[in-house]
């Protein structure tokens, strides 16, 4: 059926080719509809209880998107540190452009003068700054004495204090470009500041900078691919002509990918920058094998329609199921818990199919069908006849080579156990990016920065309730398994407490409270309070960084909310702990990399296997040809022991990806030698034409496919890096183990029966 199909579409080619242009039209329109997303929320799955907590406070909650600005100088409790500051906190948040966008504003200078509004009064007049100054140590010294108001300003404020912290209130239910014009304008307020050094980080200044990574990226990974590809084109075909044919059938199927990704609406996130230059290398392959195999046969003597024919008929086969266990390791993406790595692996296996079906249609339509010289995809080059003789040499000294690679599995099993999971968030964004720096001399002077939530509903006003608020505060501060990972706490009830110890009184009823709750509003305009209806949240700081920081961190609070019991207040959301927040998301998700790499790799090996025993009709033969890709599952997890990596979201894919795609090494490689063994019977002898005929296409398959994911390595993301580098080594461990392997196994077949 696909010899048939093949030469239909060379007979047709005009309208094959007049087919292909009209698609390629609409799809170019798509593509231009493509929108990017830097929006962390599309990141996440709401399958998660931490998900749901962390989306339900960002929608009901204003202000809890928000950026942290780093606040230098020579003494930040000095009158004029103090007035600077607070007045880039009023310019924030009177700024008719800033109206509705900054919400809130909360300084280690809000912290210390929450409940002395006649310093705020004496900032005004730079004469009574020595008055002023006196004021302000008694207040720090105060604070100081209460240890939960102490640990508190200890967020906000450096004990030599020369840096403090102001963290900036985000209106939540702005849209997500309009937060990041937000930021933007923020970053131009925060440079007016005199005698003050600032710096501003946070989710939305990131995403600024990897937005410009990315268009960056794109601008060279692209070109670098498209060259690449060229190259090898041109060095395996020595045409161009070729190797334009080629191209064109792996451009058409990121186009048409592309195309289809904008017209169903769907994000092009910060992953989705590796979707081009994927597509491009997996699906090259399949022209490369086609392509060889017809200037072989032409090079034999056979005609055009006869020669594609042969080639739809022998190669046709051997693509298919490269084609279609391509497609399985693309698709076993489908179960991960991170939707826009769902979406990478189902486009990325709709590029896949779109090469295969263009290079059994519209190539074969533009194949040449002039004379070609007798031996052109023949054996008789230099590099052909090298990969002949390697092949006679494998099989020849099969034994100690099974032996060599049964070793090196066998070590790669014993330390596979050892590999860990955890993530180091340095990957995410390169070095010498002001936002990073910034967020790095943060970490540096006050631990990290991420922030736990609890949120709280009930009579959340009444003071009994209040002091439960802050009992469960204490309790998880004090524990100590949180010391040097939870960095204080902060919530509703300590603007009350501290209230309370200042003036020597308590609030005791539901009224005083909210009093004292609008007092505090008014003297100190654009203080954040947590603060939605009858809901409230209770705010702690992870030190931590390491997502194996956030799981302890996440642990520790879950169980103090599983102890807490109170008629007044609910910790919990559809009965599950009402923990939300980057470190719980992250640790949740963290906590599912082994399980999700275990199942998408099983789940990609056993649909594989299928596919092949169905077309190889051999479960031994389709048994063998698997077998390479099991051993580079194993050769992989030794290499991370030998490197010290550990498994994370980025490096997870890799396994169902070198599945999908360096099997069609072995396809290849046995699809042929059964072949050449039923021509030839030597086993010997099939090897070496197996390895003299087809092996430089699959050389030449293995170099496109190693070196365009190499490529990414020019990514300035370190992810992307590490991520390109290590499938461009998987690939060359399936090829090695195809080529040394197969022949071995098949020749040890053939000489039993």
């Amino acid at each position: 059926m696909l010899d048939k199909m093949a030469i239909s579409c060379a007979r047709r080619r005009g309208t094959v080719v007049l087919v292909v242009v009209l698609v390629s039209l609409l799809m170019s329109y798509g593509a231009g509809r493509v929108r990017q997303t830097y929006d962390y929320k599309k990141f996440l799955s709401s399958e998660q209880a931490s998900v749901r907590v962390t989306l339900k406070v960002a929608e009901e909650f204003q202000g809890m998107s928000s950026e942290t600005a780093l606040v230098e100088g020579e003494n930040l409790l000095r009158a004029g540190s103090l007035r600077e500051l607070l007045r880039l906190e009023n310019l924030l948040l009177s700024s008719p452009e800033l109206q509705g966008r900054v919400v809130g504003c909360q300084s280690y200078a809000d912290v210390l003068l929450q409940q002395l509004p006649q310093v705020r009064g004496l900032l005004m007049d730079p004469s009574r700054d020595p008055l002023t100054e006196n004021l302000v140590m008694e207040a720090y010294l105060t604070i100081l004495s209460d240890p939960q108001l102490s640990q508190q300003l200890r967020g906000y404020l450096t004990t030599d204090l020369r840096a403090g912290l102001m963290r900036i209130y985000l209106s939540s239910s702005l849209p997500h470009e309009e937060l990041r014009k937000t930021v933007e304008e923020v970053r131009e307020k925060l440079r007016t500041a005199e005698n003050l050094k600032l710096g501003l980080t946070g989710s939305y200044s990131m995403e600024r900078d990897i937005g410009r990574i990315m268009q960056r990226d794109n601008s060279v990974l692209i070109p670098a691919t498209i060259f690449f590809v060229i190259l090898i084109l041109f060095l395996t075909f020595r045409r161009f002509s070729d190797a334009g044919r080629c191209l064109l059938v792996v451009g058409l199927a990121a186009l048409w990918t592309m195309g289809v990704m904008g017209l169903t609406g769907s994000d092009f996130t910060s992953i989705h920058v590796a979707l081009i230059p994927i597509s491009m290398v997996a699906g090259v392959d399949y022209s490369l094998y086609f392509l060889s195999r017809y200037y072989e046969e032409r090079g034999r003597g056979e005609g055009f329609a006869e020669a594609l024919g042969t080639s739809a008929r022998r190669v046709g086969t051997a693509v298919l199921m490269c084609f279609l266990t391509t497609m399985i390791g693309f698709l076993s993406f489908s179960i991960s818990d991170l939707p826009p790595v769902r979406t990478l692996g189902q486009f990325a296996a709709l590029a896949v199919f779109f090469a295969f079906f263009l290079t059994l249609t519209l190539l074969p339509a533009l194949a040449g069908n002039g004379r070609v010289k007798k031996g052109r995809g023949g054996r008789e080059g230099g590099i052909s006849r090298g990969l002949a003789s390697l092949g006679r040499r494998i099989v020849r000294r099969r034994g100690p080579i099974l032996a060599a690679l049964a070793a090196t599995v066998a070590l790669s099993a014993l330390v596979a156990p050892r590999v860990g999971s955890t993530m180091s968030f340095d990957l995410l964004l390169p070095s010498g990016v002001e936002s990073l720096q910034t967020q790095h001399r943060i970490e540096d002077l006050f631990g990290g920065q991420s922030q736990l939530f609890v949120l709280v509903r009930g009579r959340i006003l009444e003071p009994q309730a209040l002091q439960q608020l802050r009992s469960f505060q204490e309790g998880v501060v004090s524990d100590p398994r949180a010391s040097g990972l939870i960095g204080g706490s902060y919530s509703l009830a300590d603007p009350v407490f501290q209230y309370a110890l200042f003036s020597g009184h308590m609030p005791q009823t539901e009224e005083e409270v909210a009093e004292v709750l609008e007092n505090l509003r008014e003297s100190n305009h654009g203080f954040f309070l947590p603060l939605s209806d009858n809901q409230t949240l209770v705010i702690f700081n992870v030190l931590g960084r390491t997502d194996r920081d956030f799981r302890r961190a996440t642990q520790l609070v879950r169980e103090h909310v599983e102890n807490f019991s109170s008629p007044l207040l609910s910790l919990r959301l559809d009965g599950e702990p009402a923990v939300g927040g980057g470190p719980a998301v992250i640790s949740d998700l963290f906590s599912r990399i082994i399980p999700n790499m275990l199942k998408t790799t099983l789940l990609a090996l056993s649909l594989c296997l299928l596919v092949l025993i169905l077309l190889f009709r051999s479960p031994v033969l389709g048994t063998l040809t698997l077998l390479p890709v099991c051993m580079v599952v194993m050769w992989e997890l030794g290499t991370f022991y030998l490197l010290g990596w550990s498994l994370d979201v980025f490096t997870l894919g890799s396994f169902s990806l070198m599945i999908g795609m360096g099997i069609d090494y072995s396809v290849q490689l046995s699809s042929r030698m059964r072949e050449e063994l039923g021509r030839v019977g030597s086993p010997e002898e099939a090897a070496a034409r197996t390895a003299g005929s087809i092996g430089r296409a699959v050389l030449a398959s293995a170099v496109t496919m190693g070196g365009g994911f190499l490529i990414l390595s020019l990514s300035r993301m370190p992810a992307m890096t590490r991520f390109g580098e290590l499938v461009a080594l998987v690939i060359f461990y399936a090829f090695a183990a195809a080529v040394l392997l197969l022949p071995s196994v098949l020749a040890l077949k053939s000489r039993k029966r």
